[in-house]
């Protein structure tokens, strides 16, 4: 019987970390049902390094046969015992040449997995996102943002035609708490594959998880702030660990309302640019679903944070030393 990969390639920002830990740590039980979880490639429970091997090459279109990495998956599902597989990384969304992944493994049927979720939310979570990882840091704001980059990851009918070639069977879930099967992404993955309890399977927690979790407005811009300023990567994460701590004890003491930092007249601009190719997505993947869009409609229901057009650097070291004493 030929062997089935089960290739989850994200995309951002849709709970993709949280799911990666829960496959890890709920390995055995995969197993139960006859499902594997392979350990090549993998980073941060996720295997990333898949997905990077390609990319990053000078030549990401090359053949893959000599990457070792992949030569190393190859031999882990020649010899596992298991026919069902699971990979699982939103480094996959950035491949432009997927189908070296097609050719590599032509004896090995591919159901591609994939969650989207609206375009205005992607934004907005990946920006914030990147304030918080060390790299890129970002400390622009969030308008220049928009300007500098190509938003392309934002285009949902690019993505799936790339893909559509380089495997045998496409599943295109909308991340959404009312489309997802109990409002949990969890559940919602394992009923894709065939899975149709979560009995058993544990709830992972951690401080990369916590890392990914969201963070009100304020403390956002504070780390924006400090993005201008050197730090270390091990200063940055401790000061990203602190401000999400902070952050929880006072959501705890007093639930923050939801604001956002673009207003509705931008986020309408922005969904503007990919009503065509959500529409087409729509047709091709999901048609069977009730109503004529993609997504839920925008709502205006939220404040919008206003983000600070100057930094002062002396001002935010002050504030930093005086949260994290790194300078005496």
């Amino acid at each position: 019987m030929m062997q089935k990969i089960f290739l989850h390639i994200g995309t951002h920002k849709t709970a993709t970390t949280w799911l990666q830990h829960y496959f890890a740590r709920n390995s055995d039980r995969l197993n139960d049902f006859g499902f594997y979880y392979p350990h090549s490639g993998r980073v941060t429970q996720a295997q990333h390094r898949l997905g990077q091997a390609i990319f990053q090459r000078a030549q990401p279109a090359q053949p893959l046969s000599g990457v070792i990495v992949w030569e190393k998956l190859k031999r882990e599902l020649e010899t596992t015992g298991y026919q069902n597989i699971i990979i699982s990384s939103e480094e996959f969304e950035w491949i432009k040449h997927p189908q070296v992944i097609r050719e590599f493994l032509p004896n090995v049927e591919i159901h591609l997995i994939v969650y989207l979720r609206r375009q205005d939310d992607y934004l907005e979570s990946l920006y914030g996102q990147q304030i918080r990882d060390f790299q890129p840091r970002l400390s622009k704001g969030i308008h220049q943002y928009i300007e500098d980059g190509s938003l392309s990851f934002l285009d949902y009918k690019a993505l799936l035609a790339r893909w559509s070639p380089a495997c045998d069977q496409m599943t295109v879930r909308i991340f959404d708490k009312t489309q997802m099967l109990n409002g949990d992404i969890g559940q919602d993955f394992l009923a894709l594959l065939g899975i149709d309890t979560n009995h058993g399977f544990e709830v992972p927690t951690g401080a990369i998880i916590d890392h990914k979790s969201s963070l009100g407005m304020e403390p956002q811009e504070f780390i924006r702030h400090c993005n201008t300023l050197k730090l270390t990567p091990a200063q940055h994460d401790q000061l990203v660990a602190k401000v999400v701590q902070l952050d929880r004890v006072m959501t705890n003491i007093a639930p923050r309302s939801k604001e956002r930092l673009l207003s509705l007249e931008d986020r309408l601009e922005l969904m503007s640019r990919y009503t065509a190719g959500n529409s087409a997505v729509r047709q091709q993947y999901l048609h069977q679903r009730p109503g004529n869009d993609l997504f839920a409609p925008l709502k205006d229901d939220a404040d919008v944070f206003i983000q600070s057009p100057d930094i002062s650097s002396f001002d935010t070291l002050l504030r930093l030393n005086s949260l994290m004493r790194f300078y005496g």
